[in-house]
């Protein structure tokens, strides 16, 4: 992901991009105190989930439409 913070003359603020997403802040410090907590999430480590080894937490059943329920 690209991170870059720039400066916007009117109205003024400072503005973190996204890739494709701009996110307005209203002074330098609030737009780098959230581009570090960012950074920080997208750099933690993250445990890949298993779909093998979760159980449903209920059963999933399908009726038809209109049908009775006996």
């Amino acid at each position: 992901m690209n991170i870059e913070i720039t400066e916007r003359q009117a109205p003024h603020v400072w503005v973190v991009h996204l890739d494709g997403w701009d996110v307005n802040f209203r002074s330098v410090k609030t737009a780098q105190d959230f581009v570090d907590v960012l950074q920080a999430r997208i750099n933690a480590p993250h445990v890949w989930p298993n779909a093998c080894a979760q159980t449903p937490t209920r059963p999933i059943v399908a009726r038809r439409m209109g049908a009775s329920v006996e």
